[in-house]
């Protein structure tokens, strides 16, 4: 009885904690979205890459993926890291709060939560160096970024959006979400594949990924642009001075890219 109920104990304590976010901060009213038509209706849906701050990069893609479908309208969803480490993550948290846009939540944008429910907990927390740019931002964008889902599911469009990775063979509804913001690879360990934070063990997650949907992603702007069968890698360095990328998953299914302005980053 003494290990049924220790194995309970874990099976329990294993569910809790996949889901709870990495740092264990509020989760989302609903952690996976589901886009159904009566949301897409009849636009196309244009999936775009970490953006990490970079504002003018940003406004340069949105015109040049307004430009490429002048007669439909066009449904950005972004991969995650829509802000921190850039040049003017203010104007792209502005920016994207007052477009019509879905986002999944980022590694990046979850730090940044945490620092903002840090100076909500206590108002004389000091914002470490790398954080001070957070001073500006308010309760709102807390809230903001409280609700943006760990995936998106797009069923018209056979596709979903998470912004690092998913680990195969495991239902969506039971992924370990800090995996999902994380992740880069996956290791086999008792028959099962194994999501893994480095890229120097195991293998690519998305050459494993078996579909059938197919998967639009971020985080790993090391390999850069990535295309497997069912996935797709759209994190560019565009903070470390390369592009910005985003692809239309309906429509004209045009893949387009801008440069960055400038290295914010070294790589």
């Amino acid at each position: 009885m003494a290990g049924l109920v220790a194995y309970i104990c874990s099976f329990i304590f294993k569910r809790s904690a996949q889901r709870r976010s990495k740092y264990d901060l509020p989760l989302p009213i609903n952690c996976h979205l589901v886009l159904n038509d009566d949301v897409i209706r009849d636009r196309s849906v244009f999936v775009i890459g970490d953006v990490h701050g970079c504002y003018d990069e940003l406004l340069d893609l949105l015109s040049l993926a307004e430009g490429l479908e002048p007669d439909r309208p066009i449904l950005p969803i972004f991969v995650g890291d829509l802000i921190n480490k850039g040049p003017k993550n203010t104007e792209v948290l502005e920016k994207i709060k007052r477009m019509d846009t879905y986002a999944v939540r980022g590694n990046h944008d979850e730090a940044v939560l945490r620092q903002l429910l840090n100076r909500r907990n206590d108002p004389e927390y000091v914002f470490p160096p790398k954080y001070q740019w957070c001073k500006s931002l308010t309760g709102t964008d807390a809230d903001f970024l409280t609700e943006l889902p760990y995936t998106i599911s797009i069923p018209s469009c056979n596709a979903l959006v998470v912004h690092a990775g998913l680990a195969p063979g495991i239902p969506i509804e039971k992924q370990d979400l800090t995996d999902m913001i994380v992740m880069r690879n996956v290791e086999r360990k008792d028959d099962r594949l194994m999501a893994s934070e480095s890229r120097f063990v195991g293998e690519q997650w998305a050459s494993q990924w078996p579909g059938p949907e197919h998967v639009y992603f971020g985080h790993d702007a090391v390999r850069g642009f990535q295309s497997f069968p069912f996935c797709t890698g759209l994190d560019t360095g565009c903070l470390y001075g390369k592009e910005l990328t985003g692809i239309f998953i309906n429509g004209c299914k045009k893949r387009i890219s801008v440069k960055a302005q400038n290295v914010y980053r070294p790589p």
